[in-house]
């Protein structure tokens, strides 16, 4: 499956917020963290925060809505509409 997070969060409003993309957000939280596959997340980091495409299979899809869902730093206003845009992909 073909991820594009290279997209704006929206505010409750439906407008962009400012400086809100998705990939780079994810991206940092990716290099943030201390625990997971540190090659692979970071791999995803440097082409997420470079508005790249990333190609991931079953599993690396779980990992990654995982890492999401279970991050205690994003809000559910940013973890919902990624994980919406990842059930779209």
């Amino acid at each position: 499956m073909k991820v594009d997070l290279n997209k704006n969060v929206k505010g409750l409003n439906g407008e962009d917020l400012q400086d809100a993309n998705m990939g780079k957000i994810v991206a940092n939280s990716l290099v943030a963290g201390t625990k997971g596959n540190a090659i692979k997340f970071f791999d995803w980091a440097m082409k997420l925060y470079n508005g790249q495409v990333i190609d991931l299979d079953k599993a690396d899809q779980k990992t990654l809505k995982d890492f999401i869902e279970n991050n205690e730093t994003l809000t559910i206003l940013f973890k919902a509409q990624v994980l919406e845009q990842l059930d779209n992909e």
